[in-house]
């Protein structure tokens, strides 16, 4: 019993002496979320590794002839894909719960809601886990997706450190055009991207893009960039207000040139098919 005992002082000790550290080392600089939530993130950051680890042992028992016939890479696109789903209906669930929220809502730059900041530390974990992905598979997501990763994961660490709290709604409310995005993935990697489901999620996601990420989250984008630009900050330390009106600068552009590879790809997904089909059916009529 006093061998238990010791075992749990010395854990004990431990958690107090890393909780000191870490407030020592981060909120100097104004990022007290670190010392408040690295448990909350650590946690959450292991469940994601552990569904990951998981979905190829769940999907083999539940679709073998669909899974086996995927080559390697395309496997473990699938494992990363069913990883973001869950996340995005997760956290755009969330979102859309905390929306219209007076707390979040009656001040933008000042707004706090303490349960919706320990909804986001844990949203903190899957994005680590997304930036570790983008790292490890560099030649596979590029640049563009590795400064998406990386400006996502330090904007969450500034909002769940009592700064800005509102603009998690329109930074990540987008997550709502994820879902149908990776639909659309894992429905490519089971063989099904010439069917009627394929097209009907991807109109369902370029609706959703185009009104989120280009319209919603645009908006929001310039509403913060006027503030800080006229010297409103919020409760905010100055440099990570200029830096999430940067953030929304970035997005925007970004989701801009996204935006143009989608209308491309909705071309040929709703369209250049029937278009295909009518030319062969006039060319058989001609004959």
């Amino acid at each position: 019993m006093s061998h238990v005992v010791t075992v749990a002082d010395g854990l004990s000790a431990l958690s107090s002496w890393m909780d000191s550290t870490i407030q020592a080392m981060f909120d100097p600089l104004h990022l007290t979320g670190v010392g408040a939530y690295w448990r909350v993130v650590i946690v959450s950051l292991l469940v994601h590794v552990t569904i990951f680890k998981a979905v190829p042992i769940v999907t083999k028992q539940l679709m073998p002839r669909v899974y086996e016939q995927m080559s390697n890479v395309d496997k473990r696109s699938w494992n990363i894909c069913v990883v973001t789903l869950l996340h995005s209906v997760l956290d755009s669930a969330f979102i859309i719960a905390y929306i219209n929220d007076p707390a979040l809502n009656g001040d933008k730059m000042r707004g706090y809601n303490e349960q919706f900041e320990y909804l986001l530390a844990t949203a903190l974990g899957y994005y680590v886990w997304d930036l570790s992905i983008c790292l490890s598979d560099y030649s596979n997501y590029g640049l563009m997706y590795l400064i998406h990763g990386g400006l996502g994961v330090f904007g969450l660490i500034v909002i769940t450190s009592r700064q800005l709290q509102f603009y998690a709604i329109p930074y990540l409310l987008p997550e709502l055009s994820s879902v149908f995005l990776n639909i659309r993935h894992l429905l490519k990697y089971a063989g099904k991207a010439n069917s009627l489901v394929y097209k009907v999620n991807f109109l369902l996601f370029l609706v959703a893009f185009i009104s989120i990420r280009v319209g919603f989250e645009t908006y929001h984008s310039f509403y913060l960039a006027l503030n800080v630009y006229r010297g409103d900050t919020g409760d905010a330390f100055y440099p990570f207000a200029v830096y999430f009106a940067i953030l929304g600068i970035t997005l925007t552009t970004l989701n801009l040139i996204w935006l143009r590879q989608i209308l491309n790809a909705a071309y040929y997904t709703l369209f250049a098919g029937a278009s295909k089909r009518t030319k062969e059916a006039q060319a058989r009529k001609d004959e």
